[in-house]
C-alpha cells in the first residue's frame, strides 16, 4: 500500500516543484538582505512615480495585444485588434502556469473557432523576437563587467540560432533528425513540422515587417518601467546598465524554466544591482516592486479583463486540451 501511495505523491510533487523552488528562492532573497532592511528601502518609494510607472506598464501590454493582433494576420486569423488585446490581457494572469504565453491561444481558440497550432505559432514568433530587440539594448551595459559583453552577444547569437532553425528548412531538418533521437520526443514530430510551417509562413509575409519592428519598442518601455522603478527608490542608475539588468535577469526567469521566472528573475535583478553598487535590501525592494508593477499588475488587469469578457465572448467553455 505504501509504495502505491509514494507513486501517487510523486507526479504531484513534481508539478509543485517548480512553485517550490521559487518561492525557496524568494525567501532566501528576502532572509539574505534581512526582512526589517528590505521594509525600509520599500518606505523609500516616491508615490510621484507610480502613476507613470503603472502607465507605462500599461502600455506594454497593450502593445504587446497589438503586435500579438498584426502577427495573426498573415494566417488569416485576426478578429478586430481591440478583440485580441483583450484576450492578450485575459491571459496574462495565467502567463506563470507551465502553459506560460500560450494560455492566450487557448482563449483565442475558444473564441474564434479557430486551429491551436496555427495561434499558437503566432504566439511563438512573438515570443522569439522580443529577446533580439532586448539583448541588444543590453550590449552597452555590459562594459562594467569583463566578458559580460561576448556572455550577450552569445546569448544573442543564440537566439538568432534558434529563429534561423525554424525558418531555414535544411537548419530544420537537421535539428528534427537529433530531436526525434529523443524517445519521448517523438510523439510531437507532427506538432513540430506543424509549427515550424506556421512559423515560416508567418516571418516571410510582407504583413509580418511591422509587428516585428515593434518588438525592440516594447523592450525600450519595459526597460523604461525597471528605470522608472530604480529612480523611484531615490537609486540614480545608468540607463544602459538599467537596460543590462533587466535583460539578463529576464533572460535567466526565462531559462530557468520556472514559473513565469519567479525567484530567478528576483534573485538575479538583485545580485546584479547590487554589483553595480546597490545597498542590498535596495536591491531587492527594487526587484519586488519592479515585478509588482509588471506581473502583480497585468495579473489584476487581466482577470478583470476575463471576467468581462468571458460571456460576451463565449469564452465559457475554454479548455486547455490540445486539438485533436
Amino acid at each position: 500500500m505504501q509504495p502505491r501511495l509514494s507513486r501517487l505523491r510523486l507526479p504531484r510533487l513534481r508539478r509543485l516543484l517548480p512553485a517550490l523552488i521559487s518561492l525557496a528562492i524568494l525567501v532566501t532573497v528576502v532572509m539574505a538582505v534581512n526582512p526589517h532592511d528590505l521594509g525600509t528601502a520599500l518606505s523609500h518609494f516616491h508615490p510621484i512615480y507610480l502613476p507613470f510607472v503603472l502607465s507605462l506598464a500599461m502600455s506594454y501590454y497593450i502593445l504587446k495585444g497589438w503586435q500579438w493582433h498584426l502577427f495573426m494576420k498573415p494566417l488569416r486569423l485576426d478578429h478586430g485588434p481591440w478583440e485580441t488585446i483583450l484576450i492578450y490581457l485575459a491571459g496574462q494572469p495565467t502567463s506563470i502556469l507551465p502553459l506560460g504565453e500560450l494560455s492566450r491561444a487557448f482563449i483565442m481558440r475558444q473564441h474564434a473557432k479557430v486551429n491551436l497550432g496555427e495561434v499558437s505559432a503566432t504566439v511563438v514568433v512573438q515570443e522569439l523576437l522580443y529577446p533580439i530587440g532586448l539583448i541588444a539594448a543590453a550590449v552597452p551595459g555590459a562594459g562594467q563587467f569583463p566578458g559580460a559583453q561576448a556572455a550577450v552577444v552569445v546569448a544573442l547569437l543564440g537566439i538568432i540560432a534558434i529563429s534561423f532553425i525554424l525558418l531555414w528548412p535544411r537548419g530544420f531538418r537537421v535539428a528534427m533528425r537529433l530531436v526525434m533521437k529523443i524517445p519521448a520526443a517523438r510523439r510531437f514530430e507532427a506538432d513540430l513540422l506543424a509549427l515550424h510551417r506556421d512559423v515560416t509562413f508567418i516571418a516571410r509575409s510582407p504583413l509580418a515587417l511591422l509587428p516585428a519592428l515593434l518588438g525592440p519598442v516594447a523592450a525600450v518601455i519595459a526597460i523604461g518601467v525597471f528605470y522608472l522603478t530604480v529612480r523611484s527608490v531615490g537609486v540614480d542608475l545608468g540607463l544602459y546598465q538599467a537596460a543590462f539588468i533587466y535583460a539578463i535577469a529576464h533572460l535567466a526567469g526565462g531559462i530557468s524554466l520556472l514559473p513565469g521566472g519567479i525567484g530567478a528573475y528576483e534573485g538575479t535583478m538583485t545580485g546584479l544591482l547590487v554589483a553595480f553598487g546597490v545597498a542590498a535590501p535596495v536591491a531587492a525592494a527594487i526587484a519586488i516592486l519592479n515585478r509588482a508593477f509588471d506581473r502583480l499588475l497585468v495579473t489584476v488587469v487581466g482577470t478583470m479583463v476575463y471576467l468581462t469578457i468571458r460571456r460576451p465572448l463565449d469564452l465559457g467553455g475554454t479548455t486547455l486540451a490540445p486539438d485533436r
